[in-house]
């Protein structure tokens, strides 16, 4: 015979409530699915502060008062969401747009990650249009024809600003790669 469980207290006490609870759900959503989601969500929450709960107080409340308020927030989140999806112009707003264009290229923020602070300033410095060609072709591992496409520039000119790119980005950093015992190569 095994030892009586918290896990299996809580279960035993809960279980007469189930049914009420699910009621109180069902008026709540309207939706079956969405009812017994609400009620799960509700007894994770109500497990998660079970030593909050004084014995010898009415369980049937202290569950539905979980239940109505984890309503309320599923309630008020979906309609921030529902607000922000039909207004695109919100989202600048409400999030910080590098974040956005991470999680839009999850691997860009990666390879930014991976760089050192000094080589990441040394990127963000070089003009534009030399940064976007040293992103494509060296950070992103595009190829040169991919790059033109993608930039809408001929061929030649991604050469050339990749080569000038690289250099400006040479003579930056020569001091730090030779401080971490790198040394470029006779140019």
């Amino acid at each position: 015979m095994r030892a009586v469980t918290p896990a299996d207290e809580f279960l035993a006490q809960i279980n007469p409530h189930l049914p009420r609870l699910t009621s109180v759900g069902m008026r709540l959503t309207r939706q079956r699915s969405e009812a017994q989601d609400l009620v799960q969500e509700a007894l994770t929450k109500a497990w998660a502060n079970w030593h909050r709960f004084r014995p010898g107080g009415s369980l049937g409340a202290w569950l539905s008062r979980i239940l109505v308020n984890t309503f309320i927030s599923r309630h008020r989140h979906q309609r921030v969401v529902d607000v922000t999806a039909e207004r695109s112009d919100i989202a600048e707003h409400l999030f910080d747009a590098a974040r956005i264009d991470a999680c839009s290229a999850p691997e860009a923020a990666w390879h930014a990650e991976g760089l050192s602070d000094e080589v990441a300033a040394a990127l963000a410095a070089l003009p534009e249009h030399y940064r976007e060609v040293v992103e494509l072709v060296d950070l992103h591992g595009l190829a040169y024809r991919e790059a033109s496409e993608q930039l809408g520039c001929p061929l030649g000119t991604v050469m050339s600003r990749l080569h000038r790119a690289r250099r400006l980005l040479r003579d930056q950093l020569s001091d730090y790669a030779q401080q971490h015992g790198l040394h470029a190569a006779a140019a």
